[in-house]
């Protein structure tokens, strides 16, 4: 598979959607900004995510996977000056057997950085949902904070997810948490929802639509339009 290589400079802001992309090796430099938004439709089964971040840098990332394949996505981000921050927000859609895996590591390798990891899934239909998430402050960088949250609904009891939330902290001035939640829907919402008129499907739908379909707004209308006619069409 290909490489594409992007570099932010000369204190550039930029804003780019990519709905077909190959293996990402990432620059931002000092004083730059990038927002990625990343829509993967296709069958597309490895993908490497390799960004570097430079003083008071901003990298943004919003990752929409609605593919109908396996897919293991390994991404990397090193926060290596000091001002930087990454924002990383996921949300995923699994069924038909397939198997999803996300390995995802923030390195804090100064101090006075911030990373922000939100990793969302739906599974269903006997597939699997993995995340795997690092943030890792090494020693010296004080001052720098890290979060990182998952949440993964398993629609029936075939299904499976996995959320592996890792904090490595070598440094004591900082600020670290992480949560995650792996479960079915909540019985209450589905109760709520069927006493007012809907069926079991029909509500099963509803929350996985409002679950996934926030995502989307970051795209543009063409995007949007796609990533809503696969949710319905998956539910």
């Amino acid at each position: 598979m290909s490489t594409q290589k992007l570099v932010i400079k000369n204190k550039e802001k930029s804003e780019l959607e990519l709905t077909s992309f190959s293996d990402l090796e990432i620059e931002v430099e000092d004083d730059c900004s990038l927002v990625l938004k990343l829509a993967n439709f296709e069958n597309a089964e490895n993908l490497k995510i390799t960004a570097n971040l430079g003083y008071n840098s901003s990298f943004d990332v919003v990752f929409a996977d609605f593919s109908d394949s396996n897919i293991s996505v390994k991404t990397q981000v090193n926060l290596n000056k000091e001002g930087a921050n990454c924002r990383w927000h996921l949300a995923t859609l699994s069924s038909h057997e397939n198997h999803k895996k996300f390995d995802i590591s923030f390195t804090h390798h100064v101090g006075h950085t911030y990373a922000l990891m939100d990793n969302y899934g739906v599974a269903k239909e006997k597939s699997n949902i993995v995340f795997t998430g690092v943030n890792h402050i090494l020693e010296g960088a004080k001052g720098s904070e890290t979060i990182q949250n998952a949440k993964i609904i398993v629609f029936d009891e075939e299904s499976g997810g996995t959320a592996s939330p890792v904090l490595r902290i070598d440094e004591n001035d900082v600020k670290a948490s992480h949560g995650a939640v792996v479960g079915q829907l909540n019985e209450d919402h589905m109760f709520y929802l069927m006493s007012r008129g809907l069926n079991k499907e029909e509500a099963r739908a509803l929350i996985t639509l409002g679950y996934l379909q926030p995502i989307s707004r970051q795209f543009s209308e063409k995007t949007q339009e796609k990533i809503l006619n696969l949710i319905q069409e998956a539910m």
